[in-house]
């Protein structure tokens, strides 16, 4: 599996002490998917055998990284189950599918709310520990299946009867993102930041956050449409989003990497090597302050950035104090450590 520092350098850059310090974190697999890294076909392993009840799915980002998305949606069409997907694994499904739970593991309460006891067995497939360990998901049977043999496994499946249940953890996050989307106040709402994102990202494009407040909320109210567009590292680091910018633009695809202030040394450096580079991306900065006066114009800003020459950056006031609400909601946050 390669690393950030490996592909920073197959890019162009040379190595320094910027490569070495990412050299021991993995690409995110969303990113892989995005870039399409060559990957080794997945072999098929061994198909198990499914008890019968009410079957839920847990999908994470190996079955995006695998290249195995296909095969988890025929699973979940001939079982007719619910798919929740970690935020590595996000867009497996449209969120606007009637198999799509949600994303979840970035707050203590989303499996309870998801209603995982409830079902007679949890297939997990393709997860994380870094996002998702079995501790916190396990609250039914598990049964870990390989993404290669999803495809086979649907051939065996028994449907279960009657619609797709609804869950509390989806319609608690919408009731906390759908207002926020269309906030107009200023320092802007955390969604309508991310809402400013999606519709501000070009097709084939791609937005990175760092772990952390940023990283929570694009994970969380992203509202994807397909695989490989939001990567947020299951691994805290400084400077990470912006160093994964830089490898999509260097790839030839368009990012926008979404970080905090004040902006960190590594990230300072990034934007430094990506200038010598002759590099483009935008840098969205969620702050206390900077020129957005009106909602608008954070995604009119966003909008011009992307047809300027090299590194753009994009000051944002973001009212994080808005955080709150996911944590009532879902709970503390869990992800990176609960660094938020």
């Amino acid at each position: 599996m390669d690393t950030v520092g490996e592909l920073l350098r197959d890019a162009g850059a040379d190595p320094t002490r910027l490569n070495a310090q990412f050299d021991q974190l993995p690409v995110p697999a969303s990113l892989d998917y995005a870039l399409d890294v060559e990957t080794p076909p997945a072999a098929v392993t061994a198909v198990p055998e499914l008890p019968d009840g009410r079957v839920v799915v847990l999908a994470g980002p190996e079955v995006v990284r695998t290249r195995c998305i296909e095969g988890l949606r025929r699973f979940a069409g001939a079982a007719n189950a619910p798919v929740a997907n970690t935020w590595g694994a996000k867009g497996v499904f449209p969120w606007d599918s009637p198999h799509h739970m949600g994303t979840c593991g970035l707050q203590a309460r989303d499996f309870e709310l998801l209603d995982f006891e409830a079902y007679d067995l949890i297939l997990a497939t393709g997860t994380d520990p870094l996002e998702s360990p079995a501790v916190r998901f396990a609250l039914a049977p598990v049964i870990d299946v390989d993404p290669p043999a999803l495809s086979a496994l649907a051939e065996r499946v028994t449907p279960a009867p009657g619609p797709i249940p609804s869950n509390e953890l989806y319609e608690r996050l919408a009731a906390v993102a759908q207002p926020g989307y269309v906030d107009e106040r200023v320092p802007l709402h955390p969604a309508r930041a991310v809402a400013d994102l999606r519709a501000a990202l070009p097709p084939g494009g791609i937005v990175t956050a760092d772990p952390g407040p940023a990283g929570l909320w694009v994970a969380r109210t992203f509202p994807t449409t397909e695989p490989g567009s939001v990567v947020v590292p299951a691994t805290a680091a400084p400077g990470i989003a912006a160093a994964l910018a830089l490898i999509a633009a260097l790839r030839g695809r368009e990012a926008i990497a979404v970080t905090t202030e004040p902006l960190d040394h590594a990230t300072l450096a990034v934007l430094e090597l990506a200038t010598q580079l002759a590099a483009h991306f935008v840098v969205d900065v969620w702050g206390a302050g900077g020129p957005v006066r009106a909602a608008t114009d954070h995604l009119e800003r966003l909008r011009a950035a992307e047809h300027d020459p090299g590194v753009a950056i994009v000051d944002v006031p973001v009212d994080h104090s808005r955080t709150a609400e996911l944590v009532d909601a879902a709970g503390p946050v869990v992800a990176w450590g609960g660094r938020c």
